[in-house]
């Protein structure tokens, strides 16, 4: 097991991608927007942005609905508590 490890380490390529991989992609991305690299920069800028912004849109439309579950779910309990009250008041 140690031997396949060391193998798995020294096989492993140093450089954080492989730049023929990544002009590959620039080039395709280019012909797929066909302006220059600005419109690419910005594309995947507005997406780095968008997407904690719509987490955070999703997080608040959640609390909103588990806010009103909560206030919901608790007025039946409350009518019940007030029922047996009048019960118990009846009751007398």
């Amino acid at each position: 097991m140690p031997a396949s490890v060391f193998s798995f380490i020294l096989a492993h390529q140093g450089d954080a991608a492989d730049p023929e991989l990544l002009r590959w992609i620039k080039v395709q991305l280019d012909h797929i927007f066909g302006s220059g690299p600005w419109a690419v920069i910005a594309i995947m800028g507005f997406i780095i942005l968008a997407i904690p912004i719509f987490v955070g849109a999703v997080y608040l439309m959640q609390a909103n609905r588990r806010t009103a579950a909560d206030t919901i779910d608790s007025e039946p309990i409350q009518q019940t508590v007030r029922s047996k009250n009048a019960y118990r008041r009846q009751a007398r």
